[in-house]
């Protein structure tokens, strides 16, 4: 029900801006990481349910092996959560005053320029994290002749931040794109929401393995992990909803 809920307010948001919605969709969201996730996810529900198949066999160490694997599969997937929203924070596409998408006439102030995964990930573990490329500080002594940084202002124009912007129509959240900031906020609760779930299942997993090594399953008795196992598939298929929604509106949008 609260699931359902969260569908209702997108629906209902998603039609009043539409055209908002899909854009965000195409620029921030990776749908390479979606898709990816989507794969691994799957690949956790066959790996629940080949654990159930091993409780009703009695099959312990097979038991435990399967449970490990979906507990690993979990894993990834909520790294690349981790991945996902650390670079909606670097972009300030979270929702609240710092916010910024997109906005009309000028860029985001210290917004980073896109970057492929790898350099952002290398970039984070070489203490890069909260930096995007363009706040690196230019060498000193560089002349005008240098290759501008994406992002840059170039000779003669003033930088954002130095313009006027002491109105509050005139922030750079009231000139983002109408609807785009509760497009973040949907994606934010609903994602968030849907991980706080695969979390809460990890830890029941720690005491599914508890119990399976102290020999509580066997063909006659497997409730726990059947029930986990439905409970497991849920969440899975939560998220069957959730890429498409928030990951593949773009291809329609860009049809237009």
């Amino acid at each position: 029900m609260f699931f359902g809920g969260l569908f209702i307010a997108y629906l209902v948001y998603r039609n009043r801006f539409y055209e908002t919605f899909g854009l965000a969709s195409t620029i921030a969201l990776r749908t390479s990481l979606g898709a990816a996730n989507t794969l691994v996810l799957i690949g956790s529900s066959l790996t629940m349910a080949l654990a159930v198949n091993a409780a009703q066999r009695g099959l312990t160490k097979r038991l435990i092996g399967f449970i490990l694997g979906t507990m690993f599969l979990g894993s990834i997937f909520l790294g690349v959560k981790v991945i996902e929203y650390s670079e909606k924070y670097e972009r300030r596409e979270v929702p609240g005053a710092n916010f910024c998408f997109h906005p009309q006439g000028t860029p985001c102030a210290n917004v980073g320029r896109e970057e492929k995964l790898p350099e952002m990930v290398g970039r984070w573990l070489s203490g890069g994290f909260g930096h995007p490329p363009m706040e690196e500080a230019a060498e000193p002594g560089s002349g005008p002749e240098q290759k501008p940084v994406a992002g840059a202002t170039t000779e003669g124009s003033h930088p954002a931040e130095e313009a006027p912007n002491t109105l509050p129509e005139s922030s750079e959240r009231a000139r983002s794109l109408p609807g785009s900031e509760i497009y973040f906020s949907l994606y934010f609760v609903m994602t968030g929401t849907h991980a706080l779930h695969m979390i809460v299942g990890m830890g029941i997993m720690i005491w599914l393995l508890v119990n399976a090594y102290k020999g509580m399953y066997s063909p006659r008795y497997y409730t726990h992990i059947e029930n986990f196992g439905l409970y497991w598939h849920f969440v899975d298929i939560v998220w069957i909803y959730l890429f498409p929604l928030f990951y593949l509106i773009n291809l329609n949008v860009l049809k237009h």
